[in-house]
């Protein structure tokens, strides 16, 4: 078992049991019902002021370590800017409009995900050819 939000619940169930504890006894140390430490328990109502509480009263502690796992290539970054551009530029809408038209029914995700294979034409290749050309054949 990874020690991973996801798995606090299950961590505070096996520490309780190993400590030979009751969710009835934990919750009067913690100053809750038996029904919010199972709650907790099963990874709903967690708060960190709970958490915390519940923590505190099994002699744990926790940390939280924050990093930035998604790197953000600037490249697609222009991609992206220049795909709704030309997509605005062609329908004859504004860049909002056409930014809210490719969230609400394409999702960025999907620019980004075909930012490679647009990338395999050469830039002469992709001059020639429209995003919004690109676009269509893709939604096919």
């Amino acid at each position: 078992m990874t020690n991973s939000i996801e798995n606090i619940g299950l961590m505070i169930r096996n520490e309780r049991l190993r400590k030979g504890l009751t969710q009835e006894e934990l919750g009067e140390r913690v100053g809750v019902g038996k029904a919010q430490i199972s709650k907790i328990e099963s990874g709903k109502g967690l708060t960190i002021k709970t958490v915390t509480k519940v923590l505190d009263a099994l002699g744990m502690s926790a940390s939280v370590i924050l990093q930035n796992t998604q790197t953000i290539d600037k490249n697609v970054i222009a991609y992206v800017v220049a795909a709704i551009s030309e997509f605005a530029k062609t329908h004859h809408i504004s860049v909002r409009e056409a930014n809210n038209y490719l969230i609400r029914f394409k999702g960025l995700d999907f620019l980004t995900e075909h930012y490679d294979a647009e990338h395999l034409f050469s830039f002469e290749d992709r001059d020639a050819r429209s995003y919004t050309s690109f676009l269509r054949q893709a939604q096919a």
